[in-house]
């Protein structure tokens, strides 16, 4: 019961005094293998995780998946704004 009280400990601590109702104990368990207790941070490194996987089982969907992001990135947004405030 100790540790189990730690982690909830850490959880309150690190996401300012709330549990994130989306997490799961699967997530729970996952955040103590990681010692990630902040749960946006723990969506970061999972999202990498996710990333580095499809890298390696497709590596053409990566390419796909960068050049998405760069066409909807707020830098790609502001530069097309510059661009046609110079027209």
């Amino acid at each position: 019961m100790g540790k189990m009280k730690d982690i909830y400990m850490e959880m309150l601590y690190a996401n300012d005094g709330n549990i994130p109702q989306e997490a799961t104990i699967a997530d729970i368990v996952r955040m103590k293998e990681l010692e990630i207790y902040n749960w946006e941070e723990y969506e970061r490194q999972q999202e990498k995780i996710r990333s580095q996987f499809i890298e390696s089982e497709n590596p053409g969907e990566i390419a796909k998946l960068k050049q998405a992001q760069k066409k909807f990135s707020n830098y790609y947004g502001e530069a097309r704004e510059e661009k046609k405030s110079k027209q």
